[in-house]
């Protein structure tokens, strides 16, 4: 009598478990790969940071930076009147935007929370690529607040050691 190869049943189950849980995981990573990126309201504030600088440099012109706090837009535009950029603007998905001075000045304490009282108004991109020596507190949708640093010499964000 000849004996003939073949696979064992616990052979073919431990395959095919394998080929299951290979398939479970490159679904779910195929799923990641479809659903949308929620936008939060720091990104847009550093594309909006990014893009008002790269207009200055390209045009040589100053170009201002500013927060509409009704219509929820930040907005960038030439500082002269001779020759405008045409003005460009993002929406800014949070729920407020602050420019504070680069240095802490005046607090107040509003339901808890320490708030500055000296806001900018509006932030100014040089032709050179430098930009107002500022910070940004941004209130996202959910309410939470977090404060960037931006170093004047790059507009780029300044990493700052955390409040012990």
């Amino acid at each position: 009598m000849r004996h003939r190869g073949a696979f064992t049943l616990v052979e073919v189950l431990l395959v095919v478990a394998l080929l299951g849980f290979v398939a479970l995981m490159l679904v779910n990573s195929a799923s990641d790969l479809f659903r949308a990126k929620e936008i939060r309201a720091d990104d847009v504030f550093w594309q909006g940071v990014t893009a008002a600088r790269q207009v200055a440099l390209e045009s040589n012109r100053t170009i201002l930076l500013r927060y509409d706090d009704e219509k929820h837009l930040l907005y960038w535009e030439t500082e002269a009147e001779t020759e405008p950029v045409a003005a460009q603007s993002l929406a800014f998905p949070g729920k407020r935007l602050e420019f504070l001075p680069a240095t802490q000045q005046g607090m107040v304490l509003l339901g808890g929370q320490l708030t500055e009282t000296d806001a900018i108004k509006l932030i100014r991109f040089y032709p050179d690529g430098a930009c107002d020596a500022f910070r940004a507190q941004v209130t996202d949708k959910e309410g939470r607040r977090s404060l960037l640093s931006i170093d004047p010499w790059t507009c780029a964000p300044m990493l700052v050691s955390p409040p012990k």
